[in-house]
């Protein structure tokens, strides 16, 4: 499908797929956390599949998929946090240096879980409290991080007028007009 008049693709099925594998990922995971058998591993062994996916994607993928299109240095996000605070940061047609820094934080969450997750279940690892805990206090600082994630981009769509959220399920944003920041 094509953007309709006065909208740019933005994001691509297999970005817009991936995000939506995780929040399935995160929300079976954590019901599954204390009972459903083999379940919680194999949600894992899925949600592991689908950050090597991203992962890729970043680093080789088209356009805007690749985080070298949308991860900025220090100077660049303090400069755009400065401005956010001072209610006058740009609009940004792919991911602004904020949201960038929290899908890597995001990312290596996933990371640190499904790795301890799996280390769990290694002969060496299993039971051992190190591993045990890396795997639950990532989990909780995933848990702790989403909406704060959520809250950025309710406050973004609110700041700029779009929604930020339908633009992840469709993957079109308002084409590009004066100020605003093309990455």
């Amino acid at each position: 499908m094509h953007p309709a008049t006065g909208q740019l693709r933005v994001w691509d099925a297999a970005v817009r797929a991936l995000h939506l594998v995780f929040i399935g990922g995160v929300v079976a995971a954590w019901f599954t956390r204390h009972r459903a058998g083999d379940w919680h591993e194999w949600i894992g062994y899925g949600v592991s599949a689908a950050l090597g996916a991203r992962l890729a994607w970043g680093f080789f993928g088209p356009g805007r998929a690749r985080f070298a299109s949308f991860v900025r240095g220090r100077d660049a996000t303090f400069g755009y946090a400065c401005q956010l605070l001072r209610g006058r940061a740009p609009r940004y047609l792919g991911h602004n240096p904020l949201g960038a820094w929290m899908i890597l934080w995001l990312l290596s969450l996933l990371a640190l879980i499904t790795l301890s997750g799996w280390l769990s279940t290694t002969d060496r690892y299993w039971g051992v409290a190190w591993v045990m805990n890396l795997h639950l206090w990532s989990s909780w600082a995933l848990l702790a991080s989403i909406p704060i994630h959520i809250g950025g981009a309710v406050h973004a769509s609110r700041m700029h007028r779009e929604n930020l959220i339908a633009s992840m399920l469709h993957g079109n944003k308002r084409a590009a007009s004066g100020d605003d920041v093309e990455n």
